[in-house]
């Protein structure tokens, strides 16, 4: 087992998590990793009751403001190309200095990293152009495990994941990827897939840890675009998908799932500079494009009509419907827009009065958006 030697917080403005980590003998899972034969103790059971209830809890601290809570299990899901990891590692270095990752807080936390699948040469090699990325050097408290065999279905690997979280004193870890470390489990069975969230989230619940494992998006298409099972969805806090083109800069995030904040979408531009020397990645925040509604062809034309010539008469905003589309259905758009009230009538009427109409405040506000 590699060591690393714990390094204080970096001091920022950004307050950091603060809580002293239990021995690793009070976890039910710890298990020496050459101590295979042997078997986890079940922890007595704590009943709670209506007391624990009105006990004063502290506030909702946030690994990531509105995104990544301390002491919640994650799933960080896309396709292959989709830039995964260089995400996860310029969240880190955020994170790990308490500075702001796409416009978005942090909360101060050193990371550990469990990577099975970069290997040491690569995963060494972005966090060093990541970090440089950010104007961070080598006292940047993140630490990793590469390609050393974790296994999350068998006890010890979790007495080993303690261990290194604690030696560490992270609040922040990321395991790359999820099937990489449950080898030999199929992702598409609930029965395998919910022993690793489980022991995850009594980890995270224990040390007040935040978990981000990654996983890969379905290409076979079906009810979920993750792959596996849909008791993973039902197991984490938050998922979050990862879309980008390959050679795209822009990267596009959401959230299907979440506990305790509404689903978000937001968007980043990854910046590459590895031709270079020093070489370095870094993401910035990206404008999230404005959606705009869709109108059937003859309620867009009634409301560009009106944008265009103001208040008008029904039969005039007929009249002019052609080419775009029949003088009918002009007419039904009218009744349609006017039961959304985003157009309404400009004169009283009356029985011989033609009627005349115009835009709400709201219709206009949709007509400039056409």
């Amino acid at each position: 087992m590699n060591k690393h030697t714990t390094k204080p917080p970096i001091e920022t403005q950004q307050n950091h998590i603060s809580f002293e980590p239990p021995p690793v003998e009070d976890f039910e899972v710890f298990l020496a990793p050459d101590e295979p034969e042997a078997q986890p103790q079940q922890a007595p059971a704590k009943l709670l009751t209506m007391a624990d209830a009105f006990e004063y809890r502290p506030p909702i601290v946030w690994i990531v403001e509105g995104l990544i809570q301390a002491g919640s299990v994650n799933v960080l899901y896309g396709d292959s190309a989709t830039k995964k990891t260089f995400v996860l590692l310029d969240l880190c270095m955020c994170v790990s200095h308490g500075a702001p990752w796409l416009g978005m807080a942090t909360t101060q936390s050193n990371v550990f990293i469990v990577d099975e699948e970069s290997g040491k040469r690569r995963i060494l090699d972005r966090m060093q152009w990541t970090a440089r990325g950010r104007g961070y050097d080598q006292t940047t408290p993140v630490y990793c495990h590469s390609l050393e065999g974790y296994d999350l279905d068998k006890p010890q690997w979790y007495g080993q994941l303690i261990t290194m979280l604690q030696e560490t004193s992270a609040g922040l870890c990321i395991i790359d990827a999820m099937m990489d470390v449950m080898p030999g489990k199929k992702e598409n069975e609930a029965d395998e897939m919910n022993p690793l969230f489980r022991t995850l989230r009594k980890i995270a619940e224990d040390l007040n840890v935040a978990f981000i494992v990654v996983h890969h998006a379905n290409k076979q298409g079906g009810k979920n675009d993750f792959r596996g099972s849909t008791a993973i969805k039902g197991a984490v806090d938050v998922m979050i998908k990862v879309e980008s083109e390959p050679g795209a800069d822009l990267i596009k995030f959401t959230s299907p799932k979440t506990r305790d904040q509404k689903n978000s979408s937001f968007s980043a531009n990854a910046n590459f500079m590895l031709d270079v020397e020093p070489k370095m990645f870094w993401l910035t925040e990206a404008a999230t494009p404005k959606q705009f509604k869709a109108y059937p062809k003859g309620e867009e034309y009634v409301l560009c009509y009106l944008r265009d010539h103001g208040a008008s008469s029904r039969n005039d905003i007929m009249a002019n419907a052609e080419p775009i589309c029949v003088p009918g259905t002009a007419s039904n758009a009218i009744g349609a827009l006017f039961k959304r009230q985003l157009v309404a009538r400009a004169n009283d009427g009356g029985q011989g009065v033609e009627a005349i109409y115009k835009l709400t405040e709201e219709g206009a506000q949709e007509a400039e958006n056409l």
